[in-house]
């Protein structure tokens, strides 16, 4: 599906299809907001190509999967950044990717699929004055599909908060195989924030470096993204680790508890080997057995072994080894 909005001087906004393109080469003086949702094709490789998009950043638009960048030719920038179309409270997630072309006149997005992001702005909540300056209405496009990454994440933190008051009590398996599938997780996301962080970055700096008064609420706007890029990648980064310590935590009292039942039974062990060697020993079938003939010799071999067993209970207790 190919849309598209144009803004005239007077702000007067027409939708339509690429048939508005031909109108806003036209109207010096108007504002297209091209919007592709769909696999791109020969026709549309010519037509962005005739908008002055650059072929190696069409074929970059147009592959499946590749890193978020920031590339600048002499009559666009182009952006390519990692949105999402779902993103679970286990932090499962859904990316989609997401190019802008942004010129002076104009703003193209390209993605495969529905965009919750672009279609905030594009149908739900227009805003005439961002349309007349695509690089504003690319960083509220990207802003807004941040926020909604942020939103997972902190919501993210109370299930943590509850993984670390049910390990204190005792965890269990279960709770072990969840928080390494977070981690895994959480993995992924640091990936994608680093690249946002570092494209956010990018156009910080650009911004900065055009100057001017009539920049400052672009400056401020990037500022925005820059600021939730790295909040985003500082808190996976954080939570990533907290999923780490309560894995190392888990193991650790495991191995504690593991290491106290053995001792229980190597203690039990050692009571007992005197005892078996003493049952043995006079277990034994010959005639000429000390005590064997005596009418006290089996008591006497018992409070033998008792008190073993009680000086090897006392040695044990003394040392704190139980």
């Amino acid at each position: 599906m190919i849309r598209s909005l144009l803004v005239s001087i007077n702000h007067e906004v027409q939708e339509g299809s690429h048939e508005l393109v031909e109108t806003w080469r036209e109207q010096s003086d108007s504002f297209l907001w091209l919007d592709l949702q769909k696999t791109l094709d020969n026709s549309d490789f010519d037509l962005l190509k005739s908008l002055g998009c650059h072929e190696l950043a069409i074929q970059d638009a147009m592959r499946k999967r590749h890193p978020p960048k920031v590339e600048y030719f002499s009559d666009n920038t182009f952006v390519l950044f990692r949105g999402i179309t779902a993103i679970d409270d286990s932090l499962r997630l859904t990316p989609q990717q997401i190019a802008f072309f942004i010129g002076e006149r104009f703003l193209i997005t390209i993605h495969a699929g529905l965009s919750i992001s672009i279609e905030h702005f594009f149908s739900e909540q227009r805003d005439v004055s961002l349309m007349r300056a695509p690089n504003m209405q690319a960083s509220a496009i990207m802003h807004y599909s941040c926020g909604r990454y942020l939103e997972t994440i902190l919501g993210f933190e109370d299930r943590l908060t509850e993984a670390e008051d049910t390990m204190m009590t005792g965890g269990s398996d279960a709770l072990m195989k969840e928080l390494v599938g977070y981690r895994s997780q959480l993995r992924k996301l640091k990936r994608v924030f680093s690249y946002h962080e570092k494209l956010s970055y990018t156009l910080l700096e650009m911004s900065e470096q055009s100057g001017g008064d009539n920049q400052e609420p672009l400056q401020h706007a990037m500022r925005d993204l820059f600021d939730r890029c790295e909040r985003l990648h500082s808190l996976s980064g954080m939570y990533y680790e907290i999923c780490g310590d309560l894995i190392d935590g888990y193991i650790s009292i495991t191995s504690h508890q593991l290491n106290n039942t053995m001792k229980i039974l190597t203690i039990i062990t050692a009571i007992f080997v005197p005892l078996g060697f003493l049952a043995g020993l006079y277990g034994m079938n010959f005639e000429n057995i000390p005590e064997l003939h005596n009418p006290y010799g089996y008591f006497i071999l018992l409070g033998i072994m008792a008190t073993i067993a009680s000086s090897m209970v006392y040695f044990f207790k003394r040392y704190k080894w139980f």
